[in-house]
């Protein structure tokens, strides 16, 4: 007989709502790279977004940024062999940006470890806003 703590049923909540954010089923401790206490932080200031995202361990040349309606997917891959052992480190983190962004001004940088992203919000606006007309 197992005994029963409510921090079971918090852990559940939890996953279930990360999944329905990330759409993923998969376990947290199964995520690439979630195991690895990769830590991303989007903020909002002077007119952009600005995440910034810890990689120790990662070269610059194994990130991946891409960025496609309205979500900048970063991905990394660090690869070590030798003569008698192989391993590999990946990790792939989706951030979906709550206002449109101007594609051609998103700049990045990658120093000591830490990756910066810049996304520059996007300021179209239209004569009439997003209202839309009703036609009989």
């Amino acid at each position: 007989m197992e005994r029963y703590t409510p921090f079971e049923d918090m852990d559940r909540m939890f996953e279930q709502m990360r999944s329905r954010m990330w759409g993923t089923n998969a376990p947290r401790s199964e995520l690439r790279g979630a195991s690895h206490g990769t830590h991303v932080d989007l903020k909002e200031r002077d007119g952009e977004f600005v995440l910034v995202a810890d990689l120790p361990g990662f070269e610059k040349e194994e990130i991946e940024l891409a960025f496609a309606d309205d979500t900048l997917t970063v991905a990394a891959k660090h690869e070590v062999s030798g003569d008698d052992f192989s391993r590999a480190r990946e990790l792939s983190e989706r951030v979906t940006m709550p206002k449109p962004v101007e594609k051609d001004g998103i700049e990045a940088t990658y120093r000591n470890g830490v990756l910066e992203v810049r996304l520059p919000i996007s300021e179209v606006e239209t004569d009439d806003g997003d209202r839309i007309e009703i036609s009989d």
